[in-house]
């Protein structure tokens, strides 16, 4: 089995559709950085079911999709296909090629395909599980797995270890029975917390069975008595609303003869009040006229304000512009005037270039005659003045060579006295160096000694290494515990949430309407709640107040009568049972009498009264004194007992164990089983269990909080080895540079005594070739002294021949000052000139300009007279626009004026109407209470008979009409409703009955033998899973400590094979817990000790970590193995040990090396170069070796 191929498309910096073909032997990738190579490696892990972000080196899963360059877009869906060669049929697939595919989409969904057939990604995973290419596999090596084994944690290098001794899919199946068993432990508790709320319920209710035949004998006899008294008082109350009626019709009919002289006076009124609002109205528009015209005059008028100020601001506009016309007009005749003078300047100065020109050309011609004149007597004169050049040139050299030679004699006294200073330096250099080599060979010494003290250190801190890490490994184990515990804790404060939340101890139609009452607010109105849920009680006294309270703690408490009514109701027509409820409306509290309460408070025994005992809203006082306000709570049965005795057993007593003595000497006690999930002690234990939990988690977040601290001083004290170990290196560098010093010192000194030496021998020679030197200094100056005096004869001669020609000369000089003067004035005229000719230009200029302003203003004061007209004309408009405003104002004013006359009138006739209007209600409002009167009393008679019905309705769902089959004849009514009262307190003596006892036994105890069985089901499940998590764990054991000493025997021989020699070996810290102890790695390189992986340097660790890998490799071969830069930390030497390994072991295994070193190229069947020719997008070139 290898990996033929590998298909990648929108992965990465992989936009294209790119296919790699992998063969056997050695295949490198190879690339600069950042090129994307590594790239290649991560979508082999991904498509093999990589679900870490972080191991593909993203921040979340959509970062492998291509994200486009500045020339290209986004890739909408990454896609990655492998393909492996399964004719070994290793793979438990029928197929001799696998294929499996991994596609994932930027929306977030993704797919998994083998053989193009869409499968899950455990599918795939269990595929490769225990072939080394799982999640935790060994077949991809890059520097973080390298990391994992290098690690001091024992779970990163435990991974490596498990995949390679096969024990995964054990360790699956392990984890997935252990989650089962914890599931099974949990529902296991829950279900014994059902039976035991079962088992509670069960005893009471059969004593409540026979209070409910008692209950159902009275009630019917109750019925039958209120039924036939309740109809008889309607048929009274029916006979006194028709006599009612017919007075009330009399009065009715007065009301409408009132009523219709009221109607007319209003219709009058009303057509008077719409005549005057019309008035207003009119009266409005027209003073809105008059405003409009008021505001349109006040426009007008400012319009003519602001023509005034245009009129004005032209006006002085054409004054300014007069004033500036003249300006102009005077400068134009002074530019005429400057324009005259400029140019008979420009003739003035043309007529004197022409005379100096003439004058400068007849004095260059007489230059040239004097000058021929003078040619051969100064180059008789010139020719002696070079040769003087020559005498003068040659005494420079002279002299030159004199102060040259001086300098080399000043140079060799220098140099000896420069030698004799060195001289002495080189004897005190002898000296330092001599106590130098004394304080290096005790400084040696000293060096010496600090390496045994930092040796010794190591050691010490070491100890305190492994010392933390067992502190944080008991800390763990705490920190583990007090997290099982808050699990146990937070799952029963679950269970008991759940039981609270489903009504779990409650009766099934009491279940019914709580819970249609959570989900429906419009049916909840008026509902409390249960009693047992409205009143808490201290956790001592719980069982007496159950008790107590009995199958009442199940009693709904409502607001009103008419809400327990519709609550009855509903149960009939849902056919949920029965049920008793508590309305705060009409419930009476019933209390002990003061002489009994005093006399039983002092008795021994005596705690309190039960009603005393619970706590409650204020408005449910009534409720629980009904229920508990005759109910004395005693300490145990034998006191409870001569209690009752004392007060003639007139209340009832019950104790704190549940024991109960009743009215009239009746006891009920017994063994009790208590689960603590009673309806009443329910929430008191559940706020108890939240606040353990809170505890708990105080406790867990203490001990998480010693971990940063445990941790960050084991993390000093391994900083400390390290440092000591770094100092060690330090130390023992220090001794190398020493050792070096001492040796340097001792070269130095050897070089001082050679170099005196040397000095030495310099110094005799120097002194020879001084004396040489002055010889030669003499020499040259007798030189210099005689081409001195020829030079001296030769000036003379100059300067005869200087004064026969010095007359023509003069004249010659005469003759170049003369035109030099004439060319400056020329010169000066040209520029003259050329200056008066630019200004003309300008000054012309400046009158064109001068004259287009002037052209300008004159149109101005044009305009300006034009637009005073065009507002002259404008002003006159206008004022004829004000008065025509002013008139029509005038006439809107007298409008307005006439209006307000006649609404005075109609409002002085309106007043006459409000009189009678009062008059006509006063009389109609008499009538009106008299109906009142009659119509108050018949609805408090229909009321009477209403309240009747809905009492017959609410208490037995009858109507009038139905009720007439109970109807009995009543002989004497006072007798009847004495009966019916003795019924009553007979039934209130029996107190709260559950009439749905009997059904809910039968209902309970099938639920108990049902959950009976499935509690022992689920026994037997636990004890399945139990057996099932043991046999795997030794079948775990087993296998792990067999290929474990397999890995260690191939350890020892691959370390061997890469390092040229030494030793190595991994061993188990705990081998009585081989499943979850830490693994150590020690090794020792040629020419070392024994030692921990982590003590070793960064390059040794490296090798030593792949030597691991290939251990494991050669003990469990993976179809391919993909090693990314594993050798990058390696020198020179140990690549080409990583080489040769690889070489030697490419016949029986497929290598993909991700790389860039040479030699690891160099060792490549195939190599594959990945580039970046544009930016951000990776592509492929392969070559194979040999080619």
């Amino acid at each position: 089995m290898h990996l033929k191929s590998l298909e990648i498309q929108g992965f990465k910096s992989f936009p294209e559709r790119t296919f790699i073909e992998f063969h056997k032997g050695v295949t490198a990738i190879i690339g600069p950085n950042g090129s994307g190579k590594s790239n290649i490696t991560d979508a082999i892990r991904w498509v093999l079911g990589e679900q870490s972000v972080k191991t593909l080196r993203g921040s979340r899963m959509e970062d492998v999709i291509f994200t486009g360059t500045q020339s290209r877009r986004p890739m909408s869906f990454a896609e990655v296909t492998m393909v492996i060669d399964n004719s070994d049929g290793k793979l438990p697939l029928d197929y001799t090629e696998v294929q499996v595919t991994r596609r994932l989409y930027r929306s977030g969904e993704s797919e998994y395909l083998l053989n193009k057939t869409t499968c899950r990604l455990r599918d795939i995973t269990t595929l490769f599980m225990d072939t080394g290419l799982g999640r935790d596999g060994y077949s991809i090596v890059g520097q973080g797995r390298v990391d994992d084994i290098l690690s001091h944690r024992s779970e990163d290098r435990r991974r490596v270890f498990e995949e390679a001794s096969g024990i995964v899919k054990f360790k699956t199946r392990k984890e997935e029975a252990e989650r089962k068993l914890l599931g099974t432990e949990q529902n296991l508790l829950r279900i014994n917390d059902i039976i035991n709320e079962l088992e509670q319920r069960l005893e009471p209710l059969a004593e409540q069975a026979a209070a409910a035949q008692r209950y159902l004998s009275l009630y019917d006899e109750l019925k039958e008595l209120d039924i036939t008294l309740m109809l008889d008082s309607i048929r009274q109350f029916e006979i006194n609303l028709a006599e009612t009626r017919v007075e009330e019709q009399l009065l009715q009919d007065d009301l409408n003869k009132e009523a219709a002289s009221l109607q007319l006076i209003k219709d009058q009124n009303k057509q008077s009040g719409d005549r005057i609002r019309q008035i207003e109205d009119q009266i409005e528009d027209r003073q809105r006229a008059f405003n409009q015209i008021s505001n349109e005059i006040s426009e007008l008028n400012g319009q003519i304000a602001l023509n005034d100020e245009k009129i004005h601001q032209i006006n002085r506009q054409m004054a300014h512009d007069a004033d500036e016309e003249k300006e102009l007009v005077r400068n134009l005749g002074t530019l005429d005037q400057e324009i005259s003078g400029r140019k008979k300047r420009q003739e003035t100065l043309k007529n004197q270039l022409s005379i100096y020109g003439g004058q400068l050309e007849a004095a260059e011609k007489e230059m040239q005659t004097v000058l021929a004149s003078l040619g051969t007597a100064e180059r008789s004169v010139e020719q002696m003045k070079a040769n003087l050049d020559d005498f003068l040139e040659k005494l420079f050299d002279k002299r030159s060579l004199l102060t040259q030679t001086r300098g080399q004699a000043s140079l060799v006294d220098s140099r000896r006295k420069t030698i004799a200073d060195e001289l002495m330096q080189l004897i005190s250099d002898r000296d330092r160096l001599t106590l130098s080599i004394e304080g290096a060979e005790t400084e040696l010494h000293q060096i010496e000694l600090t390496i045994h003290e930092t040796e010794a250190a190591q050691k010490q801190a070491a100890g305190l290494v492994n010392e933390t890490r067992d502190a944080l490994d008991s800390l763990d184990k705490r920190l583990a515990a007090e997290k099982q515990l808050l699990q146990n804790k937070t799952y029963r404060r679950q269970t008991l949430t759940e039981l609270e939340k489903n009504y779990e101890g409650y009766g099934e139609a009491v279940r019914r309407l709580l819970l249609q009452a959570e989900s429906d607010q419009g049916f909840a109105q008026g509902i409390r709640g249960t009693l047992g849920s409205l009143i808490r009680s201290e956790k001592a006294y719980e069982m007496a107040i159950e008790t107590a309270l009995g199958p009442a703690i199940q009693n709904i408490v409502t607001d009103t009568e008419q809400t327990a009514s519709r609550l009855i109701d509903h149960l009939k027509k849902t056919r949920s049972g029965r049920a008793t409820f508590l309305p705060i409306s009409s419930i009476k509290g019933r209390q002990l009498e003061s002489a009994l309460k005093e006399k039983i408070s002092n008795l021994p025994g005596f705690i309190n009264l039960a009603s005393e005992l619970v706590t409650h809203d204020d408005d449910l006082i009534s409720v629980v004194q009904f229920l508990l306000g005759r109910v004395v709570i005693a300490e145990n049965l034998d006191l409870a007992i001569a209690m009752a005795g004392q007060t003639g057993y007139a209340c009832r007593i019950v104790t704190l164990e549940g024991d109960v003595i009743n009215p009239g000497g009746a006891m009920t006690g017994g063994y009790m089983r208590s689960s603590g999930t009673g309806v009443l002690s329910r929430p008191r234990e559940i706020s108890e269990l939240e606040q353990e939990i809170a505890k708990l988690n105080v406790a867990i977040a203490d001990l998480e909080c010693l971990f940063p601290e445990l941790n960050e001083k084991f993390k000093t004290a391994g900083r400390k080895l390290a440092q000591l170990e770094q100092q060690a290196v330090e130390i023992g560098q220090l001794r190398v540079r020493e050792e070096a010093r001492l040796t340097s010192l001792s070269q130095d000194l050897t070089k001082v005594e050679t170099r005196h030496q040397m000095l030495k021998n310099e110094d005799d020679q120097l002194q020879v070739q001084s004396a040489k030197i002055d010889d030669e200094v003499k020499l040259i100056e007798q030189a210099i002294q005689q081409m001195e005096q020829v030079m001296t004869d030769l000036r003379q001669t100059i300067a005869d021949q200087e004064v026969a020609t010095r007359g023509e000369q003069e004249r010659r000089d005469d003759l170049r000052d003369r035109i030099s003067n004439l060319r400056v004035s020329v010169h000066s005229i040209e520029e003259s000139l050329q200056a008066a000719t630019e200004l003309a230009d300008r000054i012309e200029q400046e009158k064109q300009n001068q004259t287009l302003r002037l052209a300008r203003f004159r149109q101005g004061q044009e305009d300006g007279q034009l637009q005073v007209e065009h507002l002259t004309q404008e002003l006159v408009r206008i004022r004829e626009q004000i008065e025509e405003r002013k008139t029509a104002g005038t006439t809107v004013s007298d409008q307005v004026l006439t209006l307000n006359q006649e609404k005075g009138r109609l409002e002085h006739e309106q007043a006459s109407f409000f009189d009678q209007l009062e008059q006509s209600t006063a009389r109609t409002t008499a009538i009106q209470v008299e109906i009142g009167r009659y119509e108050a009393k018949m609805n408090r008679m229909e009321n009477q008979i209403d309240d009747t019905k809905n009492r017959l309705w609410e208490a037995y769902e009858l109507t009038a009409a139905q009720a007439e089959k109970w109807d009995k004849p009543i002989k004497n009514r006072p007798e009847a409703t004495r009966r019916l009262n003795q019924v009553k307190n007979d039934l209130k003596e029996l107190g709260p009955v559950n009439l749905t006892a009997i059904e809910e036994s039968q209902s309970i105890q099938e639920r108990y033998t049902f959950m009976s069985s499935q509690r022992d089901d689920i026994e037997n499940s636990r004890h399945k899973l139990t057996d099932v998590i043991h046999e795997l764990t030794e079948a775990m054991k087993k296998q792990f400590v067999d290929h474990f000493s397999l890995i260690n025997e191939n350890f020892k021989q691959v370390f061997a094979e890469l390092f040229g020699g030494g030793v190595a070996e991994v061993s188990l810290e705990d081998e009585q817990d081989v499943l979850a102890c830490g693994i150590e790695i020690r090794a020792q390189p040629p020419g070392k000790k024994l030692q921990n992986l982590l003590l070793l340097s960064g390059g040794e660790r490296c090798l030593t970590a792949i030597a691991l890998l290939f251990a494991i490799l050669r003990l469990r071969p993976t179809p391919f193995c993909v090693l990314d830069e594993v050798e990058a930390a390696l020198d020179d030497a140990n690549v080409l040990r990583f080489n040769d390994y690889i070489r030697r072991h490419s016949e029986d295994a497929q290598y993909i090396l991700v790389t860039h070193r040479k030699g690891t190229m160099e060792a490549a069947d195939r190599l594959y170069g990945v580039t970046m020719q544009e930016r951000g997008i990776s592509r492929i070139l392969s070559m194979k070796l040999g080619e």
